[in-house]
């Protein structure tokens, strides 16, 4: 019965449990929301690689 007590009192593995419950969280997150996240990330590509953008810059002299 010792033994049993000391192990539920034991809190040194918490943090590594805290942290994947967090990364588990962070991941259903970007699993219910994956296709506004990627829709987001394309339209700032677009807007960064998109040659009709960037700015003409010729040296007319």
């Amino acid at each position: 019965m010792d033994l049993l007590r000391k192990f539920w009192e034991e809190e040194d593995g918490m943090g590594t449990v805290e942290i994947v419950m967090i990364i588990a969280a962070l991941m259903c997150i970007a699993l219910l929301f994956r296709q506004q996240i990627f829709n987001f990330a394309k339209s700032i590509m677009d807007k960064i690689f998109n040659p009709d953008t960037i700015p003409d810059v010729s040296a007319d002299g």
